[in-house]
C-alpha cells in the first residue's frame, strides 16, 4: 500500500505510530482524526502533537503532549508555524507540511548543536490526517528527544534560542 521504504523509518516507535497509521486509514487516503485511537499510541502519546493545515496555508498546532511541551519549555497549542519560525526554517516547515497537504508523510532525523556542540537528536515522524479521509487538513506528529549533552530535564527552545540543525534524514513518505 506505501510507496516508500520501510528503512525510512527505523526508530521502532515512529514505526509502530506508521503502522497504526496505516491500520486506521484502511483503504483510504487517509485516516480522519476521528479514526486515531489513543490506546494504540499508549507509550507515545507524550510525543504527539496535531496540527490543522489551514486553508489560507498557515499551520495552527492543536495539541501537544507533555514531553513535546517539557522539551520545548512553552505551550504550543493554539500557535501557528509562522509566529515560531522565520527565514528557512519557516521555508522548511512549509515545505514539509505541503508535502502533507498533497498526502504524503514525513520523517525526519537531525541533530541540534549549540555553540557548535551536539545537544539533541530530533527525530519526528509527520502523518496527514483528512476530515473526508481524502484530502488532508491536519497532521499527526509525533517528536522523539535524546539529549546528547547529558542534561536530560533542561528544555531546549530551540524556536526562541535558535540551534544549528544538521539534518540526517530528511525522507518524504509517499503513499498510494
Amino acid at each position: 500500500m506505501a510507496a516508500f521504504l520501510p528503512e525510512s523509518v527505523t526508530d521502532a516507535r515512529l514505526s509502530h505510530a506508521l503502522s497504526c497509521w496505516q491500520r486506521w486509514r484502511g483503504s483510504h487516503a487517509c485516516p480522519a482524526r476521528s479514526d486515531v485511537e489513543p490506546a494504540d499510541l499508549d507509550s507515545l502519546l507524550p510525543n504527539l502533537f496535531m496540527a490543522d493545515l489551514l486553508a489560507d496555508g498557515r499551520i495552527r498546532y492543536t495539541l501537544a503532549g507533555r514531553t513535546v511541551r517539557d522539551q520545548l519549555g512553552f505551550e504550543l497549542t493554539g500557535l501557528h508555524a509562522d509566529e515560531l519560525f522565520a527565514g528557512g526554517d519557516l521555508d522548511r516547515i512549509n515545505r514539509i507540511y505541503g508535502e502533507l497537504r498533497g498526502g504524503n508523510g514525513h520523517v525526519s532525523v537531525q541533530r541540534w548543536l549549540r555553540q557548535g556542540e551536539p545537544v539533541m537528536r530530533f527525530r519526528s515522524l509527520l502523518l496527514p490526517l483528512a476530515t473526508d479521509r481524502r484530502r488532508p487538513d491536519s497532521m499527526l506528529g509525533f517528536a522523539l528527544y535524546e539529549r546528547l549533552d547529558g542534561r536530560p530535564h533542561e528544555p531546549i527552545d530551540h524556536i526562541r534560542n535558535p540551534v544549528t540543525i544538521e539534518i540526517e534524514q530528511d525522507t518524504r513518505l509517499q503513499f498510494v
